[in-house]
């Protein structure tokens, strides 16, 4: 006879919501550490590509493509575009170990008369996998409502009393 084994995620620590919430503060703090060590180096990939970084530590770069290309399609624009930037992705996926925790945007500059023209702003945002505003009010609220119950019924002193009663 074959048992089946049951699968309880619940019980597995590395499923929890505040640890998966902890592992992302602790990857964007690596993030941030990361951004500063690349950034005093001057000879380092960041700097050689110029990016830059804003106070998020979104990381960002202007790549213009050349005029004869104005007339492709879009699509052929676009592709030539994420073709140029493969030895950077390289570089912050696997050289600097950020691989899925990027999420890379793509914004096309306008001139005066709105009318697209050939230089892009790529920007580099950290994706947080668990952390979010919703999951911060929700357990705030949870938390909040728990502490108002300990206070109100005096739980602490009950559950106290309890104990010294069984002895």
């Amino acid at each position: 006879m074959k048992f089946k084994k049951i699968k309880l995620k619940f019980l597995n620590p590395n499923n929890w919501g505040i640890v998966r919430a902890y592992r992302d503060i602790d990857n964007y703090l690596d993030w941030v550490k990361t951004i500063k060590r690349e950034r005093a180096n001057p000879k380092s990939l960041f700097n050689e590509w110029k990016l830059d970084n804003n106070v998020f530590y979104n990381v960002y770069l202007t790549l213009s493509l050349e005029e004869t290309e104005f007339a492709l399609p879009e699509n052929v624009k676009k592709y030539k575009l994420i073709e140029s930037l493969n030895p950077l992705h390289r570089y912050l996926d696997d050289t600097l170990g950020f691989a899925g925790s990027l999420v890379p945007e793509f914004n096309q500059f306008m001139d005066d008369e709105g009318n697209e023209t050939l230089t892009y702003l790529i920007v580099y945002r950290f994706a947080f996998d668990k952390l979010s505003l919703r999951w911060l009010l929700k357990w705030s609220l949870l938390l909040g409502i728990s502490y108002f119950i300990v206070i109100r019924y005096d739980l602490i002193h009950l559950i106290g009393s309890w104990l010294t009663s069984l002895t």
